[in-house]
């Protein structure tokens, strides 16, 4: 998942469409594979999308390294931080529903949930604030603890969640800033189910996996499905290491769904139509992630670089922030083990999703670096 990002972190990479006006499958599998070998990656599995169309989808590499079965389009790899998306998406269908408004008080869906000694601070905290990150929310409550690189195992139920607002401080005031907190999307996750009465599982069922015609997209996975679609995560600090998929429990709204690389390519081109629907008539959708967006005032290093928005679960890079040449949209994850990469220009209809059991800073570049690329072939 995303902690802080290092956003202008460069890596220097090949080009991945050098030279071509045209998309060569061939050719991105190679340079996928190359990276893969350079860094020792089980398993990559890339979608490429031009025109607002899926150009194609592969998958690269080996389930597990003891077996070395082959992965493929439908593989199951967990997404980490892109989850977040979903969840934005499942709130703003119910938005839409009239079961929920962004001004929903917090404090009013979740009565005598927060420290009545402070509850003052908590008044305006709102679901758009939880969407947008400006709540003030730590990015983990204390009772959540793991070792940085290891696996986070043994679940967050209920009884957690509660004992760790009962004594939750305010990081800041409420809408004075934007700052990213994983705890956001899980407290949001768990207004949801409180809202429908329907776990987290059942509404990604609902809202996402049946609505959007994403089969491969979901919490639980079957018996069959781990020993048969699901990708075994490897440490990304040593990559000959398994590791073990996330069991988030209510954490998992922000982290913790599992998809596929044909099921993240669908999305985008779903969410490419919106926007362009949206661009043009106005028409708002639940797939809209930058219907509200904040300047996120991103600086490293002392230096303030603007350009840089979040909006109701996903970044907005425009031209004008030193990653992209154009306006890009962009969210992604990182498990260490498993990691997204997930980018769009709605403008020019391109984007590239990529999936891995072994993500990493590099792996992150590698996706934005390919990003650029299909900008440059596209932009005339």
């Amino acid at each position: 998942m995303i902690k802080k990002l290092a956003f202008l972190s460069l890596f220097l990479i090949p080009p991945v469409f050098a030279q071509t006006t045209l998309v060569d499958k061939l050719k991105i599998e190679q340079q996928v594979k190359s990276f893969m070998a350079k860094e020792n990656i089980p398993a990559i599995a890339v979608g490429i999308i031009q025109q607002g169309k899926v150009v194609f989808t592969s998958g690269l590499g080996v389930r597990d390294r003891e077996t070395k079965q082959a992965i493929n389009s439908k593989t199951l790899f967990q997404i980490g931080s892109q989850s977040k998306v979903l969840t934005s998406i499942i709130t703003l269908e119910l938005i839409d529903k009239g079961e929920l408004k962004l001004t929903d008080r917090v404090i009013d869906l979740l009565p005598d949930a927060f420290p009545k000694n402070s509850l003052s601070k908590f008044e305006s905290l709102t679901i758009e604030h939880l969407l947008t990150h400006r709540s003030g929310l730590p990015n983990y409550p204390k009772n959540v603890t793991r070792i940085d690189g290891d696996a986070f195992l043994g679940g967050y139920d209920e009884q957690m969640l509660l004992s760790a607002l009962k004594v939750m401080k305010l990081s800041f005031k409420v809408n004075e800033k934007w700052d990213y907190s994983n705890f956001n999307y899980a407290l949001l996750g768990y207004v949801l189910s409180k809202v429908t009465n329907k776990n987290y599982a059942q509404l990604v069922k609902y809202y996402i996996s049946d609505k959007y015609e994403l089969p491969n997209t979901l919490v639980n996975l079957s018996e069959s499905q781990k020993n048969t679609q699901q990708a075994f995560p490897y440490r990304k600090d040593d990559r000959q290491v398994l590791t073990k998929p996330w069991d988030m429990g209510l954490l998992t709204p922000h982290g913790g769904v599992y998809s596929s690389i044909d099921d993240m390519a669908h999305l985008m081109v779903l969410q490419m139509k919106a926007y362009s629907l949206f661009s043009k008539s106005g028409e708002n959708s639940p797939l809209v992630s930058t219907q509200i967006k904040y300047d996120t005032k991103f600086t490293q290093g002392g230096e303030k670089y603007p350009g840089l928005s979040y909006g109701l679960g996903m970044f907005e890079a425009s031209n004008q922030f030193p990653l992209f040449s154009e306006t890009v949209l962009f969210h992604g994850g990182d498990l260490d083990g498993y990691g997204c990469e997930y980018l769009f220009s709605p403008e020019y209809g391109v984007g590239v999703v990529m999936l891995t059991s072994s993500g990493g800073g590099k792996f992150v570049n590698f996706g934005r670096q390919m990003m650029r690329e299909l900008l440059e072939i596209s932009v005339k």
